[in-house]
């Protein structure tokens, strides 16, 4: 069943190694509430705030390395937040946001 999950987590994005378990993914995505709002989707009024849940899981994942990497001179605390972050995490996360989830 978790090689089952595991694999099924990668779809949409190139080959990748084993993701996190379900329950860590859902504790990181967790964290992207403060700023992104609750199941990625910023509040009213936070135009400067990407929505993250709904979007292509390979574009999340480009988005989430750039900014890891320091590709963005426009990006604010975003490259702090991912450097505890490896590859499997990042992918988890770009593969959890671009579900559809609760509205």
């Amino acid at each position: 069943m978790q090689a089952a999950l595991a694999a099924a987590a990668c779809v949409g994005l190139p080959p990748c190694a084993a993701q996190p378990p379900l329950s860590d993914t859902a504790l990181l995505a967790a964290t992207c509430a403060t700023c992104h709002g609750p199941g990625g989707r910023p509040p009213a009024g936070g135009a400067s705030i990407p929505a993250l849940r709904g979007q292509h899981a390979a574009r999340l994942l480009r988005r989430l390395q750039a900014l890891q990497e320091h590709r963005d001179p426009s990006a604010t605390v975003m490259p702090q937040l991912l450097q505890g972050l490896d590859e499997a995490q990042l992918r988890a996360l770009a593969q959890w946001f671009s579900r559809p989830g609760p509205r």
